[in-house]
């Protein structure tokens, strides 16, 4: 755990009375690496220059010209390593509807203020913070082009990193998911989220996928043949799931690993649903008749009706993230995990809780009735050949 004091700030607030309070607070708690920024867009600016290093941002949400929501999105999209603090006047209610928005979009927000800050409340979330495994980006993520994630797909650059998902009733390890990464030579980790959209945007995603799968299925085989009993869950986008002949291919693709269909799991993301309804429904229901799992990810984000559920075969729903970590604290999450949860056991099919992190999420999930789990708690994304070694352990440890 990172010492209070090893800790550099970046707080953002038009107010100069509360940027001075909120400087004061943080140095007294221990904190000396603190920076002021009175707007958002200056703000962005020393966040976008790698040559500061901020490991928490503290911003308010109430700015004029650019307000706190935008910032979030803007730092988003940066590729960064930092964690984020909500601090307003506003509704709690609005805190907390801009918490989950942080969080879809792949920030680590570690919780909202109210003002007047209290010394307590903010020390307590800053002893929350955890650093990030990953290294941060030494150039501008947000300035990748097109042609060097072509030239990573052509060299085959884009890795796997597993993570596990682990039974809520015995604790076993039940599958891992498969999650795409690329390490660009000059600059660093490229988030997900940028890369996989420059390839949707391009025309790409086809040939990125099948880097994917390709070797997700080698590694699914390489951990079958070691003895371990369990699924590889793939990523497909709405753009790959177009093609009528893809339940052939995926099953010629199988065939020559020793691997059934039902080892794989196709995860499909609710708001993809939504595209071309007919020809995904073929697709997605010819590849249920060949054995394949069929997952619907991120459930609770997109517009799905419940029509389109019972429609398409799914043998598993996964509950996105933002209804599940901290859900024990924030009762619009809490009913839409629990009627996931019950609307899951309704199809009989099983259930998974992303970002289960802390004690009180695996409490409140398996409390519901959760069958699978996914997060921080059990462990992070790692490389395949460091999945090997963990996994081992962990069977050894519940013995």
């Amino acid at each position: 755990m990172t010492a209070l004091c090893d800790l550099s700030c970046l707080i953002v607030d038009d107010d100069n009375f509360m940027l001075l309070a909120l400087s004061k607070l943080l140095n007294s708690i221990g904190i000396k690496r603190v920076v002021t920024c009175d707007n958002a867009q200056d703000a962005l600016k020393h966040v976008a220059n790698r040559n500061n290093q901020y490991d928490i941002i503290i911003t308010d949400l109430n700015m004029p010209q650019m307000d706190g929501i935008q910032l979030l999105r803007h730092l988003s999209s940066l590729g960064m390593n930092f964690s984020v603090i909500l601090v307003s006047g506003e509704d709690p209610r609005l805190l907390e509807s801009v918490k989950s928005l942080g969080e879809q979009q792949n920030l680590n927000i570690l919780g909202s203020l109210n003002k007047p800050v209290r010394r307590d409340n903010l020390e307590a979330l800053l002893e929350s913070y955890q650093p990030h495994c990953t290294t941060a980006p030494k150039g501008p993520a947000s300035m990748v082009f097109a042609t060097e994630l072509q030239a990573a797909i052509t060299n085959e650059d884009i890795e796997i990193h597993l993570q596990p998902q682990v039974s809520l009733d015995d604790k076993r390890i039940v599958g891992v998911e498969a999650l795409a990464r690329w390490n660009h030579p000059e600059k660093g980790n490229i988030s997900p989220n940028i890369f996989i959209g420059i390839a949707e945007k391009h025309g790409m995603i086809r040939e990125l996928t099948d880097i994917v799968l390709q070797k997700s299925i080698q590694e699914a085989a390489r951990l079958r043949n070691l003895g371990f009993n369990i699924t590889m869950s793939v990523n497909f986008s709405a753009q790959v799931l177009c093609s009528l002949e893809l339940p052939e291919i995926l099953s010629e693709t199988l065939s020559s690993s020793g691997l059934e269909p039902s080892h794989i799991i196709v995860e499909v993301t609710e708001s993809s649903l939504a595209d071309d309804r007919n020809t995904m429904l073929d697709i997605l229901t010819r590849m249920r008749l060949k054995g394949f799992g069929l997952s619907i990810d991120d459930f609770g984000t997109g517009f799905s009706s419940l029509e389109q559920l019972c429609q398409i075969p799914f043998t598993e729903l996964k509950i996105d993230r933002s209804f599940v970590h901290q859900a024990n604290n924030n009762k619009a999450s809490q009913a839409i995990l629990e009627s996931s949860i019950a609307l899951a056991k309704k199809l009989q099919i099983k259930s998974v809780a992303e970002g289960v992190e802390t004690d009180e999420d695996l409490a409140l999930v398996k409390q519901l009735g959760c069958d699978y789990m996914q997060g921080y708690y059990t462990a992070r994304p790692m490389p395949a050949g460091d999945f090997t070694l963990w996994v081992k352990d962990y069977i050894k440890q519940l013995a």
